[in-house]
């Protein structure tokens, strides 16, 4: 059972390329993003860390974790960054091997894919076998985030600037799925990977 990683920008449409895959070649998908938001609930390692290192400013009324609060706090600190990055990350990647695992162990998709913003994260998770970038022109991006997310400019433009080059994704993955165009053309290339 081949694991492949999805990376790509924010409105790339890695949600529509992993929904092709569940849907139309048994595919079993991690989303990293929402195995680190259901780490950060209360009573989770992820949870109790962030409360260690931040204090308990950071929650709101209900005892959750304020994730405004939190991303203004990290956003221009570097250091408190990493230390956010250090609460999260290593338990994001052990629940993901083990998921890895057990639907190896089960045996119930034909293939697997995790999905990433960052491709480092998913070298650093060490169980992809190929690294997939899901690209799209910067002008397409910005139409779709407008359309989809309601977006201003500034927003886009902010970032834009914090994500890492495409020539990055460009040289470090293995394949990169072409999602200019319609979903039919993204699927037809699916179907040419998924052989």
């Amino acid at each position: 059972m081949k694991v492949i990683g999805i990376t790509g920008g924010v409105g790339s449409g890695k949600s529509e390329v992993l929904r092709l895959l569940e849907e139309k070649f048994n595919c079993g998908v991690i989303r990293t993003d929402d195995v680190a938001r259901s780490l950060c609930e209360p009573g989770e390692k992820s949870y109790e860390m962030i409360v260690k290192v931040f204090g308990k400013e950071i929650l709101d009324r209900e005892g959750n974790l304020d994730r405004p609060k939190i991303a203004s706090i990290v956003f221009e600190d570097e250091e408190k960054r990493k230390a956010l990055n250090q609460c999260t990350h290593p338990q994001v990647y052990e629940w993901v091997r083990n998921k890895v695992r057990e639907w190896r162990t089960e045996n119930r998709y034909s293939m697997i894919a995790v999905e990433a913003a960052l491709m480092d994260e998913l070298k650093e998770i060490g169980v992809c076998e190929s690294c997939w970038y899901v690209h799209v022109k910067p002008e397409i991006r910005r139409e779709r985030l407008r359309i989809s997310r309601g977006y201003s400019d500034e927003k886009m433009d902010a970032i834009f600037a914090s994500q890492l080059p495409e020539s990055v994704f460009f040289n470090g993955c293995d394949v990169v799925i072409d999602n200019n165009f319609d979903l039919e053309n993204v699927e037809k290339q699916l179907i040419s990977l998924c052989k």
